[in-house]
Order: structure tokens, then sequence, then C-alpha cells
């Protein structure tokens, strides 16, 4: 709706991670070479940590895409699985067609298909999310992958992901208080102040906008309503260019970013409305009136699915996704 009121050509500040709106800061291009040194010149497996909403899905993205990477990305989802229900979801991906029933008949065969799968210079990357669900059993057990080989070369990273509490040293083991088969470890941090500015001219200027939109002082508002979560960032940004288009604003300040903020205030877990402004009702209250700006405008037909869209981004809906 906003787009051309805004002279955007796309969406800038969309819910599902875009590798073309990635933006680099000095934390994010650290951890992204960390981990492409430990893909190609490091021995064990890797791992990213990070809270929900700070960028760890786009980042990967970015690293998989690299000309000499093959990735398969998995999403582990429902109960923990053992070493062997992993071994056979791992089959399914690559097409083993047939179920193992012991560890060595799985490592035996997948010894067979690996070679095939590595395209000529490629290094195929296994990208497990929500690494935490795997039982320590299981993870020992993949650790063990990594170490295949074919004419002396390595076939197989592993790149956990998982939440800051998630625990590799515990899971993998130590040996002379050094975590085994662990090559790289990173963490994501959300954004500074200064950062989130920049997050934000960033993503305004991929989608095509070369002026600012956003006053300084409307930025600092969403890092402090934020947190610095790129996640929310988008939610708040998206949620103001609503407002802004609704109200024929040319440019997004300060205030407009406290009233989106009352719409938002359950997605940002918030207690209460910034600097006392009346949050918004919750679902069983009685319905709040339209304010008059909003009344005959599209902004108040899609408030409700903003709500939700939010609650479930900031909740971290996980999706299944598989690369081939």
């Amino acid at each position: 709706m906003y787009l051309a009121h805004f002279h955007l050509k796309k969406e800038p500040f969309g819910i599902v991670p875009d590798p073309e709106f990635i933006w680099l800061g000095r934390q994010q291009a650290h951890v992204l070479e960390t981990l492409r040194e430990g893909v190609f010149d490091r021995d064990g497996c890797l791992v990213l940590t990070g809270d929900i909403g700070t960028g760890k899905t786009i980042l990967v993205k970015r690293m998989v895409s690299q000309e000499d990477m093959a990735p398969i990305f998995v999403t582990v989802s429902g109960p923990e699985l053992t070493g062997l229900d992993f071994y056979r979801l791992l089959a399914e991906e690559f097409h083993m067609n047939r179920r193992f029933e012991s560890r060595e008949e799985f490592i035996a065969g997948f010894t067979n298909v690996l070679p095939q799968a590595a395209r000529a210079g490629q290094k195929v990357i296994v990208v497990i999310d929500e690494a935490q669900r795997l039982t320590r059993e299981a993870l020992k057990d993949l650790a063990v992958l990594v170490d295949l080989q074919a004419n002396g070369k390595r076939l197989l990273k592993i790149l956990l992901v998982g939440p800051l509490e998630f625990n590799a040293d515990a899971a993998l083991g130590t040996k002379g208080g050094v975590p085994a088969g662990l090559a790289a470890r990173c963490r994501l941090e959300p954004l500074s102040e200064e950062d989130t500015q920049s997050y934000i001219a960033h993503r305004l200027k991929v989608a095509g906008r070369e002026k600012a939109l956003f006053s300084p002082d409307a930025m600092n508002e969403i890092h402090a309503l934020s947190k610095g979560f790129p996640r929310l960032i988008n939610i708040i940004c998206d949620h103001a260019l609503l407002y802004g288009y609704s109200a024929n604003l040319e440019m997004i300040d300060r205030g407009l970013i406290r009233d989106c903020s009352r719409d938002l205030s359950v997605a940002l877990d918030l207690d209460e409305a910034p600097n006392g402004l009346p949050a918004a009702p919750t679902v069983e209250a009685p319905a709040a009136t339209p304010p008059a700006a909003a009344t005959d405008s599209p902004l108040w037909a899609v408030r409700s699915w903003l709500y939700l869209a939010a609650a479930l981004a900031t909740a971290g809906v996980a999706f299944y996704l598989v690369s081939r």
C-alpha cells in the first residue's frame, strides 16, 4: 500500500528473512567470516547461537549462498530426536531410499553417497536449526559424521544453530578443556543504537529509497522499543510506514513511532505503552474505536492482521526449510 507513497520499489521491512536485504555490521561480518573459515579451514562442527530475531537465519543463508557450498537446511521440530532418528531424517534429505537400523549401517551407506552429493570443489554443509532439541548422544553422533573422508578430504560440515542457552561444550564434550569436534563458535547479539540506524537506512536503500525517511529521533525510539532485535525493528518500521501512509506523511518522526507502539505493545513485550501512552486493548477487551485519522484508511483494515503477524514473528514461529 505504501510503496509508491514513499518512493519504494519493494517492501523494506519484511518479516521473512531475505538475503537481498542483509546488512553486515562489524559483528555480522565477523561472524560470517568466522563461519566461512570454519567450513573450509578447520575441522569439526560449527555453532551459531543468538536470541530469536537477532538475524541468525539470514546470516546463514548469506554464508551458504557462496558458490563453493552445497547446503541442506533441516529444522528439528517436535520431540527430541535420538542420533538414529536424525540419521534417518538425514538419509531422507540425501535420497538414500532406505531405513537404517543401526549407527554403523547408516555411516557405511552415508560414506558411499556423500561424495556424490559434493559437487566439484564444493563443501556440503548441513545446517541444523533448533539444535538444542537434539539429545547429547545425537549431537555426539553427528560430530562423528564430520570426520568422514574420501581421498583424504573431509566431505561434510555441520552447522548447529540454536538459542543462547544452547551449550555446545556440554553437548559435544571436552578434551583437555577444549570442546571436542568444535571448529568455530559464534554468537549474535542485538544491534546497538548506531547499528540500528545503519540497519534501517540500508534496508530502505535496498528497497529503492535514497532520501531519509525516519528522523533520527524516530530511529532512536525504534531502537529503544526493539532493544536492537532486527526482527522487531522490521515489525515496528513496517507498522510505522502503514501509519505514515494513512496520515499522508512524508517523514516518520518519533511521535508516530510512539503512536505505533500502542498497537505493538504485546508483540514488543511491553507492560505498558512508552511514556504513559495507553496500550492497545487485549483480545478479551471490548473493541476500541479507531482513531479519527485512521477510520477511513486502509491501515485500520489491516491492523488486526498486524497484531497476529507481529506476535507470531516475535514468538519465533519456525519454518521447515530444506534446500537441495
